[in-house]
C-alpha cells in the first residue's frame, strides 16, 4: 500500500466516531459519584462487631465488653492468651465503618503466654 492510499483510507469518515465515550457502558445507576456510600452508624458497628467476636473461635468464650463511640472501636475485659486479644483487636479493625481501636482487653494471670 502507498503512503497516498493510506491517508485517501483515513479520510473517509467512518459510520461512528472512532474515540466515541460510551458513557451509558461504564456507569450504571447504582453508582453515583457525587455520593459516598453511607457510613455505619455506632450501633451498627457494635452489633457487627459482637457478632464477629461470637463466631471467632479465639474469642467466643471470652468476656469482652464493646463500646463504641464516633466510630471508635473500644476493647475492655478479661481474655485467656494473647492471641484471643490480637484476634479481637483485628476483628474490631477489620469491621466497617471504624477509624480507630482502644485494645484494653487484659489477659488474665495464668493464661498461656
Amino acid at each position: 500500500m502507498k503512503p497516498s492510499e493510506i491517508v485517501e483510507a483515513t479520510m473517509y469518515p467512518a459510520p461512528f466516531p472512532p474515540w466515541s465515550y460510551p458513557v451509558e457502558r461504564y456507569y450504571y445507576g447504582w453508582w453515583d459519584p457525587q455520593q459516598p456510600p453511607p457510613e455505619p452508624n455506632d450501633r451498627e458497628i457494635k452489633s457487627q462487631l459482637v457478632d464477629r467476636l461470637r463466631d471467632n473461635p479465639h474469642t467466643k468464650d471470652a468476656d469482652i465488653r464493646v463500646d463504641v463511640k464516633q466510630r471508635v472501636v473500644i476493647l475492655g475485659g478479661d481474655v485467656g492468651s494473647w492471641l484471643a486479644k490480637r484476634a479481637a483487636g483485628d476483628d474490631a479493625w477489620d469491621t466497617p465503618g471504624v477509624v480507630d481501636v482502644s485494645n484494653q482487653l487484659v489477659i488474665r494471670q495464668g493464661a498461656m503466654p
